[in-house]
Order: structure tokens, then sequence, then C-alpha cells
């Protein structure tokens, strides 16, 4: 417990630490969400032995630098998203092309080696990298790219409505305890903590609302009234579905690592496991913050 309260009050550290060079230029945090990617990256190619195919790594390695590429040149957000889209695709076809001259050189060579009847296993994996966790975190870029004013509200209630739920799952499902949430994926989560992490979620996106109103934050950068019902609704959606969209990624995570049969990603962050075991349901939250606040603000 005093490890992993360390270790976090660490990462708030770093993060108030990049928020504030954000004020200076956004690249600081394009920096910050791209070393949270790799470190990402290099723990699922570990982990999925994918490091050992090396095409397929240094492909993989290029992906996240062009998806910063992509926000920070192109000026109009969903240029950048189209542009996105065409980089997944072109991805695919690259991995497909790769695994048929694959098969075809097998083939021609006579060797022992077993047939694809899976070719599209390699393809597969490497496709759910791409999307798992890369793209997905790759939203932070974009919440990073709606404005400096907005991006900076985004940014804050995202990290804020995912650091909440997940402390208060946490905390409240030691105390509390009861029935298991869903034991055969995540064996520690209770359907307490579930409950107090949506709380904690809808509370501090409320608060969020109210720092933001009372600070000016909104007024400087919406077009409407941030009093208005629309407003707080956006933030009270953020909150609830966003503390839903935690607790989601943190069993698709676990889920995962059964799946590989390991414990954590990693363990860097002493009392927190790796890089992909404390963003699991952070991209998930970016990705509904992100697509609230393009539609809506």
């Amino acid at each position: 417990m005093l490890k992993r309260t360390i270790t976090g009050f660490f990462i708030l550290l770093v993060l108030a630490g990049f928020m504030a060079l954000r004020e200076v230029s956004v690249l600081f945090f394009d920096a910050f969400i791209l070393f949270l990617i790799y470190g990402c990256l290099f723990e699922v190619l570990k982990s999925t032995g994918m490091h050992k195919h090396k095409f397929h790594s240094a492909l993989l390695y290029m992906y996240p630098a062009l998806l910063a590429c992509t926000y920070i040149l192109t000026n109009n957000l969903y240029t950048s998203l189209l542009v996105e889209v065409l980089l997944v695709l072109a991805y695919f076809v690259v991995f497909m092309l790769t695994e048929v001259v694959r098969l075809a050189m097998v083939r021609c060579s006579q060797t022992n080696e077993a047939e694809p009847a899976n070719l599209l296993t390699r393809v597969k994996q490497c496709m759910q990298i791409v999307f798992y966790p890369i793209t997905l975190l790759g939203f932070l870029f974009a919440i990073n790219h709606l404005g400096k004013g907005v991006g900076y509200v985004a940014l804050i209630l995202t990290l804020s409505v995912t650091i909440f739920t997940d402390v208060f799952a946490y905390l409240f499902g030691r105390m509390i305890k009861g029935p298991k949430f869903a034991p055969e994926i995540s064996p520690n989560k209770t359907i307490s903590g579930c409950c107090f992490g949506v709380v904690g979620g809808v509370v501090i996106a409320v608060v969020c609302w109210l720092i933001f109103t009372n600070f000016g934050w909104l007024t400087a950068n919406a077009a409407i009234s941030p009093y208005s019902v629309k407003i707080l609704l956006i933030f009270l959606v953020c909150g609830l579905v966003g503390s839903l969209a935690t607790i989601f990624g943190d069993l698709v995570e676990s889920a995962y690592k059964r799946k590989l049969g390991i414990k954590d990603f990693g363990s860097i962050l002493p009392g927190h496991g790796g890089f992909m075991d404390r963003v699991d349901g952070l991209m998930m939250t970016a990705t509904l913050v992100f697509a609230m606040f393009a539609l809506f603000m």
C-alpha cells in the first residue's frame, strides 16, 4: 500500500509537470504521450513474443511516431482522424502482404515449417497491437490538439475521471469487500469497489465542471455558456460513462493478461506494475472524452 501510494504520488508529479509545460507548447505533452505509448508498446511486444519478429516490431515502433506527426502537422482535427484511419488500413495491407510473401517462401523452399492454416494469426496479433494500445492511447494526441484551452480542460477531465475511478474502486473495494465482480477475469475486483469507482468518476467530473466554470476556463473556450445544462450534461456523461469505461478497460487488460499467462505487463512502477497496468482504463476514457468534446464542445 505504501509503495503504491509513493509511486502514485510520483506519477501525479510527472503529470503535473508536463501539464504545466503544455502551457509553453502542446508539443511537450505530445512527447509525454509518445513516451507513454512506447512504454506500453515495449511491454506488449515482450509479453506477446512479437519482439522476436524484427520486421513487424520495427513497423509497430514506427506507428506511434507517425500518429504523433499526423496530429502535429495537420491543423484540421477531422483531417487528422482521416489520416489515422488510412494509416491503420495501410498497416493492415502491409502486414497481410508480409504474411502472403512468407507463405510463398515457405512453399517454395519445401521446408517442414507448418503452413499457415492460420495465415492471419500474426496479422491479427499485429493489428490488435496497432489498435490496443496504440490507437486508443493515440486519442490523447487528439485531445491534446483540440485547442490549447479546450484541450487543457479535456485532458484534466480525462485524467481526473480515470484516477478517481481507480482510487475509489481500490480503497472502497478493500474496505467493504463483498461479492466479486468478475472473479474469473479479475479476482480482486468487487461489486462495491466498482460502484464506488463510478461514484468517484461522477463526483470528480462535477468538481471539474465547478472549477472550470468558476475560473472562467470554459467561458473563454466554449461557444455556449458554461453554466448551461448542456455543458453540465457533457461533464456528467464523461464522469459516468468514463468511469464505466475505466472499469471496462481494467477488465479487458486483466483478460488479456490471463490469456498471456502473466500477472503484470511490467514492474517499472512499484506497486502498480508496468505502463500498461496503469493506463488500461485511461485509453478507454480518453476515447470517450475526445468523442464528447469533439462532437459537443
